[in-house]
């Protein structure tokens, strides 16, 4: 099954800078020493370059030392000092996803030492491709041209490891083959440098992102994990090797292998929204659903007190910090899930906001922001909702739809919730130019709305057994590979099956009951609804 990320949709352009010193941070040490083992030995050339960096000036730069996005960076030859903090501050944004912000780290070690291989290297790979965000083959120029220069440089007074990274990001961004080719060649160059240098923790975790920007299979999260593992128990607080770890562990179906890195993340208490939302991808998919929530719930924060400091007057502004989006909707499906009401209308409320002012978007971010207005029809007031204002946006229109059935049957209205749920359409006409990028998935949200609400209706009016046929058409397209694949989180903030559980109880079938119960929890595991049914009915 692929796995579809909800990223591709939202900006990646807001850079927040901030000019503080940064704390002590993870050092890598040249060739096959640990870098565990030369930290604590001696005074980091990384640690003191921070703390020139810190005491000194750019007047012909706006780029300063991001403090608190984690730990990464390794010594480099470089005689420059600053250029070294940045180089290392570059790193750790770029383990953090910071993407914007590690260009603009690496542009600067560049410019502070012209001469050093590895501020170039650094520069073109934060540059290239991210498991998030791919690269045309045209915007690997750019890259490419830094990493051949980087290359050139790259001669006496650099190591093996650095002549070797340089090397393998010009086959990265070569103008030669698909950008798949590129990805994969980069990949193999990666895993034999970090095959001979086993324990730098740094080159095992660009490895690892390396195979897993090249491959999103399961087969490649395993090899991924290979790499991902050893620098755990070496260094368990390594930023860069849990947040991969995350990543690998819930794509291969394995999301429990990293909860107790997901919990030591977490505790750091870093001021990288990216990594403060993390924990939540392994939370959710554990049946974590509270500590999901409270994950993105502190990252929005951080993301909201990063568009006050832009000094930005638009209201809206937040929204173009990247991952913010995501911070948001994945922090509704952890709220809804858990119950937590009032996590969930915090993040709801400008979400739906949003998608009230939106004029244009696609099918896609549509699919998306819609989970604002399924945490209205699960939370809010009836009479909040029934006050809404019909969105402009067709897929927007039809979850307001939902979420006014789903209003007006708490209010007992079964007349009014069935006109809700007629006037969401079978299909969505879209205009001739946006026909090609219909998304199968949209197409499927307004049939799962439909099947829900007619269920509840069903089940208002003691119909069990229709209830429990709607609920089974809702959790069959629910559950379908096309729909499925949006797992991030999932596009529909509950297991439908669970309510065909309960229609099937209430029908006196106990055993299917249980069935469907046990059934849900394959598809979401420690969904509460249906927690409390298997106890109650195993008992």
């Amino acid at each position: 099954m692929t796995r579809t990320n909800f990223l591709a949709f939202f900006p990646a352009s807001v850079c927040l800078l901030a000019a503080v010193p940064l704390a002590a941070q993870d050092n890598a040490h040249e060739g096959g020493h640990s870098e565990q083992a030369a930290t604590a030995a001696t005074p980091s050339v990384s640690e003191a370059a921070k703390e020139a960096s810190s005491e000194v000036e750019h007047p012909d730069s706006a780029t300063f030392i991001l403090a608190d996005y984690g730990n990464g960076g390794f010594p480099i030859a470089t005689s420059v000092p600053q250029a070294q903090a940045f180089f290392d501050n570059g790193i750790e944004l770029a383990f953090a996803f910071a993407h914007q912000e590690a260009i603009d780290a690496m542009a600067e070690a560049a410019r502070l030492d012209p001469a050093c291989a590895m501020c170039l290297a650094g520069h073109a790979y934060t540059l290239g491709p991210t498991l998030n965000y791919g690269k045309t083959m045209e915007e690997r120029a750019e890259p490419h041209a830094l990493a051949k220069r980087a290359l050139d440089l790259a001669g006496a007074g650099t190591s093996d490891l650095e002549r070797g990274w340089a090397a393998a990001l010009v086959e990265r961004f070569r103008p030669q083959g698909t950008e798949e080719d590129r990805d994969k060649a980069y990949a193999k160059a990666m895993a034999a440098l970090a095959a001979r240098f086993p324990e730098h923790d740094t080159f095992q975790v660009l490895a690892a992102d390396a195979q897993m920007s090249s491959d999103y299979t399961a087969e490649s999260m395993v090899a991924a994990n290979r790499l991902i593992e050893p620098v755990l128990a070496r260094n368990p607080d390594h930023t860069g090797a849990m947040h991969f770890y995350i990543h690998s562990t819930e794509i291969g179906g394995e999301p429990g292998k990293a909860e107790a890195y997901a919990d030591r993340l977490a505790a750091l208490e870093l001021d990288a929204s990216h990594l403060v939302h993390m924990p939540s991808h392994t939370y959710y998919w554990v049946g974590r659903y509270q500590d999901a929530a409270d994950a993105n719930r502190k990252a929005v924060q951080i993301g909201e007190h990063q568009a006050m400091a832009m000094d930005d007057e638009d209201p809206m502004a937040v929204w173009g910090i990247p991952y913010h989006t995501h911070n948001v909707i994945f922090g509704l499906g952890g709220a809804m899930m858990a119950g937590d009401s009032r996590t969930a209308l915090m993040l709801a409320r400008p979400l739906v906001e949003r998608a009230q002012s939106r004029e244009e978007g696609s099918s896609f971010g549509q699919l998306l922001m819609s989970a604002g207005y399924f945490a209205f029809g699960r939370f809010e007031s009836p009479e909040v909702v029934l006050d809404l204002p019909e969105p402009r946006l067709p897929y927007l229109k039809a979850a307001w739809r939902y979420a006014r059935g789903e209003a007006l049957a708490f209010l007992g209205d079964t007349e009014g919730a069935a006109k809700e749920r007629d006037a969401i359409p079978m299909r969505v006409e879209l205009p001739e130019d946006e026909e090609e990028n219909r998304l199968a998935a949209a197409d499927q949200m307004l049939a799962i709305t439909r099947a829900v609400l007619t269920g509840r209706l069903a089940m208002m009016d003691g119909r069990y057994r229709d209830a429990a046929a709607s609920f089974a058409e809702a959790a069959q397209i629910e559950e379908t590979e096309d729909f499925s694949r949006f797992s991030d989180p999932p596009a529909f903030w509950y297991p439908v099956r669970r309510d065909l559980a309960q229609a099937l109880l209430a029908a006196g079938d106990e055993q299917a009951a249980l069935r469907e119960a046990r059934a849900t929890l394959e598809v979401r595991p420690r969904d509460p609804v249906a927690v409390e049914l298997v106890a109650r009915l195993a008992a």
